[in-house]
């Protein structure tokens, strides 16, 4: 069996429980140019270790949104670095980039010169880009790769790229906190604290999703490319932790909804299977791939 998907594009949203999701009209119209997930789950709380877990396949004992690296928690032994899918990707000559809204210039190499400490000053998380949210910045294997460092861009690269006809095969992008649904702007006023459904953060994912896949997202994208659209948790906290995903791509039938249980491990497994890549042997490697993907 051949592979399904030439490249894919993978973009994790922020803090919201798939009904809140769908009560948006766009979001809920937006599944009908994709399959929806209709039992897709976040695997934990806070946000950093979900977005550690969907490219590296664990949480390496993150669990919450301190600053930190993998390689710290995981193993104190810098010459047998923690792997993630970048490892996999490059191992197979396939290109990557993760592409991040609102990152400060020369942030990369500010990020090389502290590893491995991040203090408090400066802030890990200037302006509205979170740090957080860049999975690939935990990882001291990448970071002090200057090569595979040059590879976290600013998200205007990936518009370029786009249009360019040259998107890499995995392309991770990471909006900022307003597009991301996380943090209001200050021009909307001072977020509620006891305002849990957040309408008025999707309200700004959906103004996001609009611009980036436009009306026809698959005349937008290159043909057999997979768009993933997805949360990284529920919010308000609570078990299960259900979100909204959705895969849009000329090789998916748009307009239908499947119903198995899906999580970030098995957005990672469908990545490597789709690319033979072999698995990271953690949970990837027991978790389900999608279901076009079973061979």
């Amino acid at each position: 069996m051949g592979i399904a998907f030439e490249r894919v594009v993978i973009v994790m949203l922020e803090n919201s429980t798939r009904a809140n999701v769908m009560a948006n009209p766009y979001m809920n119209a937006l599944r009908r140019k994709g399959v929806f997930l209709g039992n897709s789950y976040g695997v934990t709380h806070s946000s950093q270790p979900n977005y550690i877990n969907a490219v590296a396949g664990d949480t390496f004992g993150l669990y919450n949104d301190t600053p930190g690296y993998v390689q710290w928690i995981y193993s104190s032994n810098n010459d047998n670095p923690v792997t993630s899918i970048v490892d996999l990707l490059e191992a197979a000559g396939l290109s990557w980039k993760s592409y991040a809204e609102s990152l400060p210039p020369g942030y990369l190499q500010n990020a090389q010169a502290m590893y491995p400490n991040i203090p408090p000053d400066p802030d890990p998380n200037p302006g509205f880009f979170a740090r957080k949210h860049v999975p690939f910045l935990s990882f001291p294997n990448i970071i002090q790769n200057p090569a595979r460092a040059a590879n976290i861009v600013d998200a205007q690269q990936f518009h370029l790229d786009l249009a360019a006809g040259k998107l890499p095969h995995y392309s991770w992008y990471t909006p900022n906190l307003i597009n991301d649904g996380h943090t209001l702007d200050p021009a909307e006023g001072k977020q509620d604290p006891n305002d849990l459904d957040r309408h008025t953060n999707i309200d700004n994912v959906a103004a996001f999703l609009h611009n980036f896949l436009g009306e026809d997202p698959l005349a937008r994208f290159p043909p057999e490319t997979l768009i993933v659209i997805t949360f990284d948790e529920a919010y308000p906290y609570h078990d299960p932790y259900e979100i909204y995903s959705l895969l849009i791509g000329d090789m998916l039938p748009a307009g239908t909804t499947r119903s198995e249980p899906y999580n970030h491990y098995s957005l990672l497994r469908s990545v490597q299977d789709n690319f033979g890549l072999g698995s990271l042997k953690r949970n990837d490697a027991a978790a389900a791939p999608y279901w076009f993907l079973r061979r």
